[in-house]
């Protein structure tokens, strides 16, 4: 199934209407009023990355960017961290291939927005020193955000 097939499927189904992609491709959508994900599917779709921004990266003193480096090894549950150039913002981001269903797209937009949830506590509660919280990984796809 096609990305933007998928996600026009889920939207359809939490009643949101049709999606339709910025110049770029990307769809950028705002789950709760405060969490935005963009969605940008590479040029045949065989590829999506999923993106938000999650802190500003000005906050993060040394020990936390060692701390995120670290963490993206092992407990990210395959996402990785970035600063966005223009921003200036830490992005979480992860990459996905194609997605067979609707249901694999919920799948996998809850378990992102879990990832997202989760390191934000972990960013509020401090980084820089601390061991890694096994619960990040641990706890992967227990959120339901997408109800449909």
């Amino acid at each position: 199934m096609e990305f933007m097939e998928a996600l026009n499927e889920l939207a359809a189904k939490i009643g949101i209407g049709r999606i339709v992609p910025d110049g770029t491709g990307s769809v950028t959508l705002l789950f709760d009023g405060k969490t935005e994900v963009s969605f940008t599917p590479d040029a045949d779709e065989s590829v999506v990355y999923l993106q938000s921004e999650i802190a500003d990266a000005s906050s993060l003193g040394d020990g936390d960017c060692r701390s995120l480096m670290e963490a993206s090894l092992s407990d990210t549950d395959g996402a990785a961290f970035a600063i966005g150039r223009e921003t200036g913002k830490l992005i979480l981001w992860k990459r996905f291939g194609e997605f067979p269903s609707c249901a694999a797209l919920e799948t996998a937009i809850n378990e992102f927005l879990g990832e997202i949830a989760r390191w934000q506590e972990r960013l509020d509660g401090g980084l820089a020193g601390g061991a890694a919280d096994d619960s990040a990984s641990q706890n992967a796809g227990t959120f339901n955000f997408i109800q449909v």
